[in-house]
């Protein structure tokens, strides 16, 4: 289960660090005629992997192998909107508010991600 939970959590942190990445470079881009925001789709990817809508195998022992599938991400260029009218499309206000909605996310993923780590340093601790 700590694997899984790890790379759930590691997976969550890059598609975080990829967000900020993009929102940083939609913002230096803010005042660039033609540009068109860039974004990260990963919650839809994610939803699909928590509720499949494929058949998976089941376990039917518990020294089978798990289906462990990686979730993953995809950067999209919104071309569907223009802000202004050299075809920007970037709101300085949008995107600045999406770089808080990262940063709170990258500190929880990483506080999680701490603590399931020092559970079982806790537990190897106990062992020796």
């Amino acid at each position: 289960m700590f694997e899984l939970d790890f790379r759930i959590l590691e997976t969550c942190l890059d598609v975080t660090m990829l967000r900020h990445k993009l929102i940083s470079h939609n913002l230096a881009n803010v005042e660039t005629p033609g540009y068109k925001r860039r974004y990260v789709e990963f919650e839809r990817y994610l939803q699909e992997a928590i509720y499949p809508r494929k058949i998976r195998l089941k376990r039917t022992d518990p020294r089978h192998l798990p289906n462990y599938e990686i979730v993953r991400s995809e950067v999209k260029v919104d071309r569907t909107t223009t802000f202004r009218n050299d075809g920007n499309n970037v709101d300085v206000d949008r995107e600045m508010v999406a770089l808080a909605k990262n940063t709170i996310r990258y500190q929880v993923l990483s506080s999680l991600l701490s603590r399931k780590i020092e559970r079982y340093n806790v537990v190897l601790r106990g062992l020796r």
